[in-house]
């Protein structure tokens, strides 16, 4: 200590205030030092108040999801309003014409669009075959639309779709019943698990498409006694879907939706065949696509998803008196004879792929057709000649490779 000097006593500096100047120790030089905020002292609360802030600070907030659940459900019904209104969409008939007099063949009328298209058919005076598997199911439905009509010309015949001996059958008994026919409608249908027919053929192509290619063969000379006549084919719009490869005809790689798109792209290409061949002797073909119509369809369709289907078919598809309009529209309509080939949809022109309507794969469509049906013998030795460049034995085990067995006429009958 040196001279002169006084010692002062120290100054008490508040702990708080030694504490801000510590920190203050560490401020660079040149910079600002930062202004002391004052801490907040929480309030002491009880232990449920402590519970109601911990559920504030939570980010799931009950309040959001009860508003939350509303909004999803009237999302959920809104979609399934919508989806309802596309896919139930259709137009009533617009023809009011009667067809006393005239008789109607519909298969597979005993249920769903069938059935539908009968009663309609029957209460505009037509004489109404419904020709379906089950005889006794067919008479009860025969009976009710009967009642129903008052219409006592309603009768069923017995014919099952996947035996060409059963439409043989049905054939001769009609042939010895009906002197004519003026409208036959192909409805019938099968969708489900991979089966085969009793020829031995896949079901979904045997059924949908070749039982009904033999079926209007065997029923041409009918009608064209009854020409002016009409042959309306049922088709779906998922035929689009599909592709028809002559060498796999049993469908190794097997789908539902693709082996009934196929029989329905079989349908297509047999309606313009169709008209190609008879319409020159006034029998005039069309094609329908009813829609998606809630119906036995989906019967077959087996496990969770067919049930889903079912259900939702119930809730979302048409009612088989609405698919059957455009049926009715086609069976009874004037004016229709220059449509003749054409396909329908909601009583409007329905169009088609090109790919659909080419000549060369239609023609070898029925050709192929008649060698499975047994009919070989009545195809044109032109017919041979333009569909086979190759040698005929060659060609033919190409077209039967892979489609079960083949009911072949006598040797004797080709010179014929």
């Amino acid at each position: 200590m040196g001279q002169g000097s006084v010692k002062k006593p120290p100054v008490k500096i508040p702990k708080s205030q030694a504490k801000q100047n510590q920190n203050s120790k560490h401020v660079p030089s040149g910079q600002a030092k930062p202004v002391p905020t004052a801490t907040m002292v929480p309030p002491k609360t009880g232990g449920r108040e402590r519970a109601i802030i911990w559920e504030d600070d939570n980010d799931l907030d009950l309040e959001d999801v009860t508003f939350a659940v509303p909004i999803v459900i009237s999302v959920v019904i809104l979609s399934v309003f919508l989806l309802r209104k596309y896919f139930r969409w259709s137009v009533p008939c617009p023809s009011s014409n009667r067809i006393d007099g005239k008789t109607v063949v519909i298969t597979g009328a005993n249920t769903g669009i069938g059935r539908a298209t009968a009663t309609e058919l029957s209460r505009r005076g037509g004489r109404v075959i419904i020709a379906c598997r089950d005889r006794c199911k067919g008479e009860a439905v025969a009976l009710q639309i009967r009642s129903k009509t008052r219409n006592p010309d309603v009768y069923c015949y017995e014919l099952d779709l996947a035996s060409l001996s059963s439409i043989k059958e049905f054939v001769n008994e009609f042939n010895n019943r009906e002197p004519v026919l003026h409208v036959l409608i192909n409805n019938a249908a099968y969708m489900g698990p991979k089966a085969t027919t009793v020829d031995g053929y896949e079901k979904s192509l045997g059924v949908n498409y070749l039982g009904h290619f033999y079926l209007t063969y065997l029923l041409q000379d009918k009608l064209k006694r009854g020409a002016p006549s009409r042959i309306i084919n049922l088709i779906s719009d998922t035929y689009s879907k599909a592709t028809f490869n002559f060498e796999d005809l049993a469908l190794t790689k097997y789908d539902i939706m693709t082996a009934y798109a196929r029989s329905k792209l079989a349908m297509v290409m047999f309606t313009m065949e169709l008209h190609r061949r008879w319409s020159a002797e006034i029998v005039h073909s069309y094609g329908v696509h009813p829609g998606w119509v809630s119906s036995d369809l989906q019967r077959s369709w087996p496990g969770i998803s067919g049930n889903v289907l079912r259900a939702c078919s119930r809730i979302l598809f048409k009612s088989p008196e609405d698919g059957c309009q455009t049926v009715v529209f086609c069976a009874v309509a004037e004016k229709l004879r220059e449509l003749s080939g054409k396909c329908f949809e909601n009583c409007n022109i329905f169009k088609l792929r090109n790919s659909a309507k080419d000549h060369e794969t239609c023609e070898k469509l029925w050709n192929v057709s008649m060698h499975l049906c047994g009919l070989e013998s009545e195809i044109p030795e032109t017919a041979h000649a333009e569909t086979k460049p190759e040698p005929e034995n060659k060609v033919q085990k190409v077209q039967v490779q892979n489609i079960g067995p083949v009911k072949m006429e006598p040797e004797t009958k080709k010179g014929k």
